[in-house]
């Protein structure tokens, strides 16, 4: 998959592992779905801000991806978290889970 220069930036030794780390993510997608080049974007829509969805090993990823120094690049909105923030527990979620929820928001 070719990347651009500024693309390639991202890969270098000099750049944030957690800007790596996403880029290295990103190629990996493109070249499995066969995209010869990345498509430049001013903005972004993230998945996967609902604990229900992502679990243990999605939390341990994002937290551990935090810890790297990722930030976004353009302008991002996120999905609808797993769960009503104020109206959890007459929704019938436990406090455990609102903890890991609010965790993967805190991100």
């Amino acid at each position: 998959m070719k990347l651009s220069r500024r693309d390639q930036k991202y890969t270098a030794r000099e750049a944030r592992r957690g800007a790596a780390k996403g880029m290295e993510i990103l190629a990996a997608l493109g070249r499995i779905h066969g995209a010869r080049d990345m498509v430049p974007v001013d903005s972004v829509q993230v998945s996967g801000v609902s604990y229900g969805n992502i679990g243990e090993h999605g939390l341990a990823f994002l937290e551990e991806w935090a810890a790297m120094g990722s930030r976004a690049v353009v302008p991002a909105t996120m999905n609808p978290g797993g769960a009503d923030r104020r109206l959890w527990k007459s929704l019938g979620f436990s406090a455990g889970y609102i903890r890991k929820q609010e965790r993967v928001i805190g991100l």
